[in-house]
């Protein structure tokens, strides 16, 4: 399995290159696209996902970089009788189907585990043709702007803030490392981290997520929202230095 748009980093697989190993060697090629399969729809990114017609098969969700309600999946198989060799089942009250189908169409309990199902199909469709795809892609090439935004905001404080580069989608990675701790005291700065993120949740401000990055933990900025701002990253920022000095503070005190 190749990933666009990892879930940590929003970092790409070479697509091109992997194909080509895959086709050789007679490996069956996944491409996991959960939200970052759709930065193909951003002209400034569509390089990224170079080889994704490659694939054998593709996933991705609607419900996260698309701005569908959830849950709305989706799994491209370039060959569907693979799925239809393992989930096609044939019990006395499903058997010959096709006979019944009226329009000679595949019946999709054949193609996956699930026999009855939501019509999950009708959100996707009613969100692309009310918006259209040029629409949803500025959409998704905002947000991605708004990160290079908000990483040039964090540079300024590079004094204090580690930042995981490259920023290469919507994903920016932070973590403080005040001076006035000792930096290679991983698990205190760890702590710190955490309880940061817990104020900036309290706040209101922000929703940042978290993650651990070579077995350190940091604070995890993904912007999807298609409401985002730049006068937002400003407000972010401001909150977040706020936030950064009064924990300081409240570290120092407690070590006394």
């Amino acid at each position: 399995m190749y990933l666009i748009g990892t879930v940590n980093t929003g970092a790409f697989d070479n697509l091109e290159e992997i194909s080509l190993i895959a086709r050789a060697e007679n490996i069956w090629f996944h491409v996991d696209g959960a939200f970052g399969s759709f930065s193909i729809l951003d002209p400034q990114r569509r390089h990224l996902v170079a080889g994704i017609d490659q694939a054998d098969s593709l996933a991705f969700d609607f419900h996260k970089w698309l701005h569908c309600p959830y849950d709305a999946g989706c799994v491209l198989v370039r060959d569907y009788t693979c799925l239809e060799s393992i989930f096609s089942t044939t019990p006395p009250y499903l058997s010959k189907p096709d006979q019944y189908s009226g329009d000679n169409r595949h019946w999709f309990f054949n193609l996956g585990l699930e026999i009855p199902r939501s019509f999950r199909a009708l959100k996707v469709w009613f969100t692309v043709k009310e918006h259209g795809i040029v629409k949803l892609g500025q959409k998704i090439a905002d947000n991605c702007e708004q990160a290079q935004y908000l990483l040039s905001l964090l540079e300024k404080h590079e004094h204090v803030i580690h930042i995981i580069r490259p920023v290469s989608l919507n994903i920016v990675n932070i973590r403080f490392e005040p001076n006035e701790f000792n930096k290679t005291d991983n698990e205190l700065n760890d702590m710190f981290n955490n309880q940061l993120l817990a104020d900036i949740h309290a706040s209101g401000i922000a929703f940042p997520s978290s993650t651990v990055i070579q077995n350190r933990f940091y604070i995890r900025v993904c912007i999807v929202s298609h409401r985002s701002t730049r006068e937002d990253f400003d407000i972010f920022i401001k909150t977040l230095l706020d936030l950064y000095q009064s924990r300081v503070q409240a570290f120092s005190i407690e070590r006394k």
